[in-house]
């Protein structure tokens, strides 16, 4: 069976999705002959995108049987393109390593939400901060709130840097208040306990544009890091169902499980910055959500 519609899709994963496809899918008719070479009926069989139809005498049956397979959106779909009911592909992306650009750190940094960076690790030390309530280490912890205080640790041993006391002539540490830290158990950088992610060195915006609302686009500074499906976590506050939406660009389907260089889509921000261009609205990378009807995950 010959149709144009299938070659625009790549070999390794050939499926109808009726509702993306320019073309109205759901209206034309698939016709399958009946084949009698003699008298008595010889079962046929028809292979179809890997399905196997047999055609008999009951050939109405048959017909309408192999129709209704033609016509589902889910014929060999590959794990990266729709996710199964189970969630699987946001799982995986919950369980990668997170990834944050500097502007996110920047945004916490409250007593009720406070992240910092020490050497490209970042720590949630909210509840260090409740628990230095009514101590002097209280303010000084949420004024390190949202910044890089990498400058206050040695480079190679990771702990908190040295100085001589102008007055004492005594090895004191930079960071004052240690002590009262320190009585808190084990320090945060020297476990995992607060540990929750890296801090980006290739930080880039993508604009993402739903195909049935395409004057609404989504601007998104991600990291390079980051897998589609971990960006599509970051999403989620704005559609609950993203990881049923099949991503886009340039016509190609994106690998949840890949970052967008492995998916052939190479950062370009220094290229940006070399001719002065902006790249967190019209130069950046547009990627199309196309809808399909797998809203089982929400």
């Amino acid at each position: 069976m010959q149709d144009k519609t299938f070659d625009d899709y790549d070999k390794k994963a050939r499926f109808l999705l009726p509702e993306i496809d320019s073309s109205n899918q759901q209206k034309k008719k698939y016709q399958i002959k009946k084949i009698n070479n003699s008298s008595q009926p010889t079962p046929k069989k028809q292979f179809i995108f890997n399905h196997t139809i047999n055609i008999t005498e009951d050939g109405e049956k048959e017909q309408k049987s192999s129709s209704s397979i033609l016509n589902k959106s889910t014929l060999d779909i590959p794990k990266y393109c729709r996710p199964n009911v189970n969630n699987t592909l946001q799982e995986q992306a919950e369980s990668l390593l997170p990834f944050y650009t500097f502007n996110e750190l920047t945004r916490h940094n409250d007593s009720n939400d406070a992240w910092i960076c020490i050497f490209g690790h970042i720590y949630d030390i909210t509840s260090l901060i409740r628990k230095a309530q009514g101590t002097k280490l209280y303010q000084q912890l949420i004024s390190y709130g949202g910044q890089d205080i990498s400058f206050l640790f040695d480079e190679i041993t990771h702990e908190p840097r040295r100085r001589i006391h102008p007055q004492t002539f005594e090895s004191v540490s930079v960071i004052e208040n240690l002590s009262i830290l320190e009585s808190f158990g084990i320090p945060f950088w020297q476990t995992k306990d607060l540990f929750i992610g890296r801090l980006t060195e290739y930080p880039r915006y993508i604009r993402l544009i739903h195909n049935f609302s395409p004057d609404h686009p989504f601007i998104l500074e991600i990291a390079e890091e980051e897998t589609i499906g971990q960006i599509a976590i970051k999403f989620l506050k704005y559609n609950s169902h993203i990881f049923s939406y099949i991503w886009r660009y340039n016509q190609q389907i994106l690998d949840f499980n890949k970052t967008l260089t492995e998916n052939g889509i190479p950062n370009e921000e220094l290229f940006h910055d070399k001719h002065g261009w902006r790249s967190d609205n019209e130069n950046c990378l547009t990627i199309i959500l196309c809808y399909s009807d797998d809203l089982t995950i929400a």
